[in-house]
């Protein structure tokens, strides 16, 4: 689109006195430019913020495991087959019940976000060499 809209501007430069269309093309870059650094400052802002919670998240997910004794309960359908063959629906019962689903969640959620704000912030990145090229 821009190629297209400097094309257009090229061709229709009928008052090379008034340098109009130059003016126009000029306001237009530096309305993309200012608007892609406040996309990328609030991207990165996004991104650091959810990193910094992806970490405590991950803390927190790891003290959930282990107060919910979790892998104790892993552990068991390892050492007594026979009792896990009895007794499965109780088992799979307390596994669910122990399994910390809400910190899991928030940290995929929490992962995710930060990488779509890298991915958004690599892009605008990318953009702005091009801008700046152009």
């Amino acid at each position: 689109m821009e190629k297209n809209l400097e094309k257009l501007m090229k061709q229709n430069y009928n008052h090379p006195e008034s340098r109009l269309s130059d003016d126009i093309w000029y306001a237009i870059k530096v309305k993309q430019t200012r608007n892609l650094k406040i996309q990328s400052l609030v991207y990165s802002f996004i991104g650091a913020v959810s990193l910094c919670g992806f970490v405590f998240m991950s803390f927190n997910l790891e003290k959930h495991f282990v107060s919910s004794s979790f892998f104790s309960y892993v552990s068991l359908s390892f050492s007594d087959g026979n009792i896990l063959a009895t007794y499965w629906k109780e088992y799979l019962l307390s596994l669910a019940d122990s399994f910390p689903f809400a910190s899991l969640g928030v940290s995929f959620f929490l992962l995710i976000s930060t990488l779509v704000s890298l991915r958004k912030v690599l892009k605008h990145y990318k953009y702005s060499d091009q801008l700046l090229v152009a």
